[in-house]
């Protein structure tokens, strides 16, 4: 897998929504995670963003359809661990970068009109209608500076541990990818390929006794000459 440097990134400016639906504002349901005494999987979920294209980006992760908040990290980076039930699991990720634009428009507005339309026995009798006109206003509108989105499927073991993450590097460029964390004799954990030959869960590792992780750039300790390498320890 290639990685792009995350030195180059700036955020300034960047607001993150997580919205139901990217443009629509609609609502997506909260992902229930499985109680620590249920069977379950410890995923980290990390959003990687190696470019930006504008002031404000809506950007929105799924499992199975429904919505996972992650916490803001420096350097372009948001995270979280979660419990997911070791079930067949689609990971949904969407990014779109937007800027706003004002124009002047004629909109037909409506104003209330009150008129005499007859008479009673007391005097006369008013109604009131609906009178058009054109008005100049203010409309904002939300432009579109492109996204990306990708999708991950995954089948989840029972107390093993994964890192699931979502890079962005500008429009159209995008990947997911699945990685397991096993924790070798040392006690250090090394990343491998999510699959069918993954092997049994370590009994060692504690269900959802958090994890942290960091990029080492290319040339450094535990850094690969190709780029970098996403090295995850368990949380002191």
């Amino acid at each position: 897998m290639t990685y792009f440097s995350p030195a180059s990134l700036s955020r300034l400016g960047l607001g993150l929504l997580a919205l139901g639906a990217l443009g629509a504002g609609g609502c997506v349901r909260r992902y229930s995670q499985p109680s620590p005494e249920e069977p379950h999987a410890d995923v980290q979920i990390r959003v990687v963003h190696h470019a930006t294209l504008g002031t404000n980006v809506d950007e929105i992760v799924t499992i199975n359809g429904e919505a996972v908040t992650l916490s803001e990290g420096g350097g372009g980076v948001r995270q979280g661990t979660m419990r997911v039930r070791p079930e067949g699991l689609q990971y949904g990720f969407e990014t779109e970068f937007y800027h706003f634009i004002q124009t002047q428009e004629w909109r037909t507005v409506y104003d209330t009109q009150r008129y005499q339309c007859g008479y009673n026995r007391t005097g006369p009798v008013y109604c009131t209608r609906s009178v058009p006109r054109q008005q100049l206003v203010t409309v904002t509108n939300r432009i579109s500076d492109g996204g990306c989105g990708a999708a991950l499927d995954q089948a989840p073991l029972a107390g093993a541990v994964y890192l699931v993450q979502y890079e962005f590097a500008g429009v159209g460029q995008c990947q997911a990818t699945c990685q397991r964390l096993v924790q070798d004799a040392s006690g250090q954990m090394q990343a491998t390929a999510c699959g069918p030959t993954e092997p049994p869960p370590p009994s060692p590792f504690p269900p959802s006794a958090g994890y942290v992780s960091e990029v080492v750039p290319a040339g450094q300790a535990g850094g690969t000459s190709g780029g970098e390498q996403v090295v995850v320890q368990p949380a002191q």
